[in-house]
């Protein structure tokens, strides 16, 4: 192919529209889509024991306790994705609670200048 052929720029306009638009999807993927599925997070009830939260999650990503308590917490979600699932146990491994969303977000809604 020629440099100052119609063909060529053609192909390279078209390429270039799709690798733009590509990236578009992506970007949206890990701005908006879940860290776990709907039906996932719905089957989901405080009171359930580990063993049952693998079974309807899987493994989760992250697997810490907490210094100086005896809780475990559990993160679900992909780090490039902007949504986390975060699950936490007590010591008799039964989860207590666990919140679905953007990790920092409440926080930055209440006071979007924190040195103001």
């Amino acid at each position: 192919m020629n440099l100052h052929s119609i063909e060529f720029w053609l192909v390279a306009v078209i390429l270039t529209i799709v690798v733009v638009g590509g990236f578009g999807l992506f970007v949206r993927w890990c701005t908006y889509s879940p860290a776990v599925r709907r039906d996932q997070l719905d089957k989901m009830r405080v009171g359930m024991t580990t063993a049952e939260i693998v079974a309807v999650l899987g493994q989760p990503r992250i697997s810490q306790w907490a210094k100086g308590k005896k809780n475990l917490t559990w993160i679900y979600g992909l780090p490039m994705k902007r949504h986390a699932l975060i699950v936490e146990f007590n010591s008799q491994d039964k989860m207590v609670s666990f919140a679905h969303g953007v990790p920092g977000e409440e926080r930055r809604r209440r006071n979007p200048f924190p040195d103001a």
